[in-house]
């Protein structure tokens, strides 16, 4: 691994393996899903491997699943910067990409969804906690199961179906409160 010559200790080196190995499959089905290319969904996790042995030393004190989330977060970013420099989207359009445009969503239901219930989801997603909205996004958007979301998240199954629950119940309410105004 070309990412080992970047770190320092042999410590180091050894704790960079097992960060490599216990995530590496989970980055790359996080960038094939929001890539929908194997090639490019490699090269995010390429990116995101490389940019946490650059900074090692600022993020070797995380461990477990703080650091599964983190190495998720950082593919994530790097899967969304791989859009933007490939297919030039403003960044309206990559909200867009990201909330609404996953192939798997292409049925009856969801070309009925206006523009403007789109923009008022995507409007209502942001007002709730983070934590709920990328639960839901999660669930809906990349339709991933509960025991998925769980392992990427480093909770319970359990706390995915409360998220998802709460989560729901925030959209409801941000939504039933902006049609009242």
């Amino acid at each position: 691994m070309i990412y080992l010559s970047l770190l320092e200790t042999e410590e180091d080196k050894k704790y960079f393996k097992e960060i490599y190995e216990n995530n590496y499959l989970k980055m790359y089905h996080v960038a094939l899903g929001i890539l929908h290319d194997k090639s490019e969904a490699e090269n995010a996790v390429h990116e995101a491997f490389l940019s946490l042995a650059e900074k090692f030393q600022k993020y070797s004190h995380i461990s477990g699943r703080k650091m599964d989330n983190f190495c998720v977060s950082i593919v994530k970013n790097k899967a969304i910067d791989s859009i933007r420099r490939s297919r030039h989207y403003t960044e309206e359009e990559i909200e867009d990409l990201k909330l609404y445009q996953d192939d798997k969503l292409v049925n009856p239901e969801n070309i009925l969804l206006s523009e403007e219930t789109k923009g008022m989801i995507k409007k209502a997603l942001e007002q709730i906690s983070e934590v709920f909205r990328e639960t839901l996004v999660l669930k809906f958007v990349y339709e991933l199961s509960n025991a998925e979301i769980a392992y990427i998240q480093g909770v319970s199954r359990k706390t995915v179906v409360m998220r998802i629950y709460r989560g729901k119940q925030m959209l409801r309410k941000v939504i039933h409160e902006e049609d009242m105004q």
